[in-house]
């Protein structure tokens, strides 16, 4: 009992430790206000009723803003712990590598991921709340796609950081995987769409599992199926690193 408690505490410090680096200002605290200012902007300008519609107009934006803050300050600052050393350190801990890696996804995708797309909801529920507490539960399901979304980048890009272990690299080659992604589900949706091909414009759209939750809540032509597209993919890409980090991962 002693010897998992002891575990748990250390795998919380090292937790703590890079929850720390990640969120040091300035960064994440300048993104969430902007981000908090932008949600009360977009909703003076265009004042809505519908959570759903709501939702969209706050958190659109705030993907992209999500995605980048993934690629440069999680992904590229990875490979700057693994460049100095640091990264070593944390191995140098009583702990599996296994966990190691669960700890750096959690900090470096999941929680930053959690909280900067909280940011503009909370403002709009504060400016618009009398009008969206009736469809809470469907501003949690949105929430949960673009989250699951978010989690599927940042799991690309931490795959990166450990793979080529540098730090310009890492940054470049996640914001151009992002881009790339983005231009896929664009591609595989418009060819499908132009050729009359049902397949290739439902698996362009359920690359982007914001549009099937909005289709799903607004009772629009959907397949179940799309809707497990992305959480299926984030599962493979964690399972890839996870694996790459216990078996063949070396510091440098």
């Amino acid at each position: 009992m002693s010897s998992w408690t002891g575990g748990l505490s250390r795998a919380y410090h090292v937790l703590y430790i890079d929850v720390s680096d990640v969120l040091r200002p300035p960064g994440l605290d300048v993104l969430v206000v902007l981000l908090a200012m932008l949600g009360a902007i977009l909703v003076s300008i265009q004042p809505v009723t519908s959570p759903i519609i709501a939702s969209r107009i706050a958190l659109d934006p705030t993907l992209i803003a999500t995605a980048l803050f993934l690629a440069i300050r999680s992904s590229a600052g990875l490979a700057t712990l693994i460049q100095n050393g640091i990264l070593s350190v944390y191995l140098t801990y009583p702990i599996h590598k296994v966990t190691v890696a669960v700890i750096l996804f959690v900090s470096r995708v999941v929680i930053p991921s959690a909280l900067i797309l909280a940011t503009p909801l909370a403002t709009i529920l504060i400016l618009l709340g009398p009008t969206l507490y009736k469809g809470l539960d469907v501003i949690l399901g949105m929430y949960l796609a673009f989250l699951f979304q978010s989690t599927l980048y940042g799991s690309i890009f931490i795959l990166i950081a450990v793979r080529v272990k540098s730090q310009a690299t890492s940054g470049i080659l996640s914001v151009a995987a992002y881009f790339t992604y983005t231009a896929l589900n664009l591609i595989l949706t418009g060819i499908g769409g132009a050729m009359g091909n049902d397949v290739v414009r439902r698996v362009g759209e359920a690359l982007y599992l914001p549009d099937i939750a909005y289709y799903a809540y607004s009772n629009l032509d959907h397949e179940v199926w799309q809707l497990t597209l992305v959480p299926t993919l984030t599962i493979l890409v964690l399972v890839t690193y996870l694996a790459y980090m216990s078996r063949r991962f070396e510091v440098l």
